[in-house]
């Protein structure tokens, strides 16, 4: 005879529709969803194939293939599984993977297109081609090594403008310093794009449909550190702690938040927005380290954080230094800097910073890079490896091109 429990048991496929919809609902690990759906074909049928409730915001950490290797798979390491994912993307091979923003990855191989690609679909986004940004006066695909011209000075200000020679390798690699999406590209179809770029960091936009990209006035010399977008809005750090900000209705100009600070910032900046509102700007702090003496090879180390929060000192906002950033974790590097609450993260604590590698320089200038990343405590000011990673990838994997944080976002 069946025992009592036994008597209430059914098959997975017999559950009630509602029943499998609310646990559908509760699992916010895109890598939960797909296994449910997997389950049984009446779940597949069921439970669309992208879901419609909000998913985890925690990035992963995504390993891109080697620029001129063979190998279409990408490795992402999700922290919070503490697992490492393999995905093949046929579409990069010998392209470099050149940062994200809402889910989406820039691929660059040097060639004029320029393409968005999600990782999870390997849907693609086509972006206004490299030789409609302002400053590139042409492409030549015939001479060698000699592909483009480019202005070495801002064409806007009052000075001799010097055009530089330069080769594919060049545009493919250091050209695009970062780029970010106003909004998700697939559930907006009024999504932007603004890129950091050139010689000099110039600053440009376009707009979905644009077939070319669009300078931003900027009379003066400080440069473009980085870029976050929030609800539509385009925020700028520059060099020298001025904080810009720039909408659909506003550009090509943009409207100062913040005035600069006494003192000029030199590098390694990195804006951050959390969820209630507050800025934060993060300074990483590299120490060379001498690999070869003799042949000048330098590798480098991050030894340290400053944190500065955008508060109201004396009637106006100004940027002050603070040692702690309350329960949220800011996940920086060459991504559109993410921050999430550790509130509901049972493994994790808050008033940490996840980097990764964004010295994207180094291997023109003799440095061995691409393979810094870790935890960054504030409040003790301790770095440590990211939990659990090293156990999946080898030091070699990590030299280039640098892992980048992506957040895994399943929409077509």
């Amino acid at each position: 005879m069946a025992s009592e429990e036994n008597k209430h048991e059914c098959p997975l496929s017999e559950l009630p529709e509602n029943l499998i919809y609310e646990i559908g609902k509760r699992l916010t690990i895109y890598a939960d969803y797909v296994r449910l759906r997997s389950t049984c074909k009446s779940f597949q049928s069921l439970l669309p194939k992208v879901p419609n409730h909000q998913l985890s915001q925690v990035p992963w950490l995504m390993i891109p293939p080697a620029n001129d290797a063979s190998d279409t798979h990408c490795k992402f390491f999700s922290i919070l599984e503490n697992k490492m994912y393999k995905l093949e993307l046929p579409k990069v091979q010998g392209k470099l993977l050149r940062g994200s923003s809402h889910g989406w990855v820039l691929m660059i191989n040097g060639y004029p297109e320029l393409n968005l690609i999600n990782p999870l679909t390997r849907a693609q986004i086509q972006l206004p081609p490299i030789d409609t940004f302002p400053d590139v006066l042409g492409y030549r695909p015939y001479m060698a090594d000699e592909e483009y011209l480019i202005l070495r000075v801002r064409p806007n200000l009052p000075k001799p403008a010097e055009v530089q020679v330069e080769s594919i390798a060049y545009v493919r690699d250091v050209f695009i310093h970062k780029l970010v999406l106003s909004s998700n590209a697939t559930t907006s179809k009024e999504y932007m794009a603004m890129a950091i770029y050139g010689m000099v960091l110039d600053l440009a936009f376009c707009k979905n449909g644009d077939k070319k990209w669009t300078l931003i006035q900027q009379n003066d010399q400080h440069i473009n550190h980085d870029i976050i977008s929030h609800k539509g809005k385009f925020y700028v750090l520059r060099n020298d702690g001025g904080l810009w900000v720039g909408d659909s209705a506003s550009l090509p100009n943009m409207t100062q938040l913040v005035s600069s600070l006494p003192r000029t910032i030199l590098n390694y900046f990195s804006l951050a927005r959390t969820i209630s509102g507050e800025f934060f700007m993060v300074r990483k702090i590299h120490k060379l380290e001498p690999i070869s003496r003799i042949d000048h090879i330098y590798s480098y180390k991050t030894i340290d954080f400053v944190v500065y929060k955008l508060d109201h000192l004396q009637g106006e906002l100004k940027w002050r230094t603070v040692k702690n950033i309350g329960d949220n974790l800011f996940f920086v590097g060459i991504n559109d800097s993410l921050c999430i609450s550790s509130q509901n993260l049972a493994r994790y604590k808050g008033n940490c910073i996840y980097f990764t590698d964004d010295y994207f320089d180094c291997h023109r200038e003799g440095i061995v890079g691409g393979h810094e990343m870790g935890v960054y405590n504030v409040e003790d000011r301790s770095i440590k490896p990211l939990p659990g990673y090293n156990y999946y990838v080898s030091h070699a994997m990590l030299v280039w091109p640098p892992p980048i944080w992506v957040s895994p976002n399943p929409a077509p």
